[in-house]
C-alpha cells in the first residue's frame, strides 16, 4: 500500500534526494525490490508538484537556456545516442541493476507498442555548472506532437493515481537502459555476469551494446541528479500514432504561468482512493514497488 510522503515544500528536488538517502533504504529483495521508510519525512498540506511533459519536450531544443530546480540556468545540448533496434516493437527502459533480481512487471515492456525497426535515441543535456541528462527520447515518427500521455506496464492505471505521484522507471544506479522486450534476458544475463555492465562514464557518454540479442541492442545513459523515480512520456501525433517517447529526468523548474505550458493530469480522479492515513514514525511498512507509483515528493 502506498504513502505518500512528502519533503518539506522549502527543499528542491535535488536536495530531497540527496536527503531521502539518510532516511530511506532502498534496495532489492525478490522481484518486488524496493521499501522506502520514511523515518524523518513527514505528509504535508502541500500542492502536489506537477509534471510538464511539453517542457521535456522542449530540451530538445539546442541553445535553450532553462532553470533547473537548483535556481540554475543551463543551455540545453544534444547528444545522439544511437539507433535503437526493436525487433518486436515493445520498448523496455529499466535501470540495469535491477534486473538481477529476476522476472518482475516492474521492468517488462511498455504496453504501447511500435512497428519492428530501429529509431533514433537522443539525450537532451543541459550544460550548467555541470553537464546532465535532462531526458532522452525515441523518436517513432518525426511529427509535431498533439498530446501526452504516460507510457504503462500491463495492470497500471493512470485513474487510480491521487496527487502527486506517477508510474515510471525506479532507478538506484544513476543509470536507464533502453532495449526491446526480445533483450530482456540476455540484459538480465548481462548483469548477472558482471553487475556494472551497464556503467555509463558520463553524461555526454551513452553506453551501446550493439549485439545484445539477435536483432537488438541496447542504449543506457546517465540520469539527470542521479538516482529517482522518472516518468516516460508517450508523445502522440495529429493521428494518435506514436510519435516519440521521453524519459524526462524532471530536471526542470516548474514553468510559471506565463508560459503557457499545461501540466499533464491523469485522465480521471473519479477513481481515486481515499487518502491514506500519515505517519512519522519507522513502522510505516515497505511500499510495493510494483504496480504502485511513484511520489513527486
Amino acid at each position: 500500500m502506498p504513502y505518500r510522503c512528502r519533503v518539506h515544500a522549502s527543499m528542491n528536488r535535488r536536495q530531497a534526494l540527496i536527503g531521502a538517502l539518510s532516511v530511506a533504504t532502498i534496495g532489492i529483495a525478490g522481484t518486488s525490490g524496493c521499501e522506502r521508510q520514511p523515518n524523518s519525512v513527514s505528509p504535508t498540506d502541500d500542492p502536489p508538484i506537477r509534471l510538464y511533459p511539453s517542457a521535456a519536450a522542449d530540451l530538445f531544443q539546442p541553445g535553450k537556456r532553462f532553470r533547473v530546480e537548483t535556481g540554475d540556468v543551463a543551455v540545453s545540448e544534444l547528444k545522439p545516442a544511437g539507433m535503437l533496434r526493436m525487433p518486436t516493437g515493445r520498448l523496455v527502459a529499466t535501470d540495469p541493476s535491477w534486473l538481477h533480481a529476476g522476472p518482475s512487471p516492474d521492468i517488462g515492456p511498455f504496453t504501447a507498442t511500435v512497428a519492428p525497426g530501429a529509431y533514433p535515441v537522443t539525450l537532451a543535456l543541459l550544460r550548467g555548472p555541470d553537464l546532465r541528462v535532462a531526458a532522452a527520447r525515441l523518436t517513432v515518427r518525426d511529427e509535431p506532437v498533439a498530446g501526452w500521455e504516460l507510457a504503462l506496464r500491463p495492470g497500471q492505471d493512470t485513474s487510480t493515481l491521487r496527487p502527486g505521484y506517477f508510474f515510471g522507471v525506479g532507478v538506484d544506479a544513476a543509470t536507464i537502459a533502453l532495449f526491446d522486450a526480445a533483450a530482456l534476458d540476455a540484459a538480465r544475463s548481462l548483469e548477472n555476469a558482471g553487475p556494472g555492465a551497464f556503467h555509463v562514464e558520463g553524461a555526454d557518454r551513452p553506453l551501446e551494446y550493439p549485439s545484445l540479442a539477435p536483432g537488438a541492442n541496447a542504449i543506457a545513459f546517465n540520469t539527470g541528479w542521479g538516482d529517482g523515480d522518472y516518468p516516460v512520456w508517450i508523445g502522440r501525433t495529429g493521428d494518435g500514432a506514436i510519435g516519440c517517447f521521453i524519459v524526462d529526468m524532471l530536471m526542470l523548474a516548474a514553468p510559471s504561468g506565463a508560459s503557457g505550458a499545461t501540466p499533464w493530469t491523469p485522465p480521471s480522479t473519479a477513481s481515486h482512493p481515499p487518502p491514506l492515513p500519515t505517519t512519522n514514525g519507522p513502522t510505516v511498512p515497505p511500499i510495493p514497488f510494483s504496480p504502485e507509483p511513484f511520489s513527486l515528493g
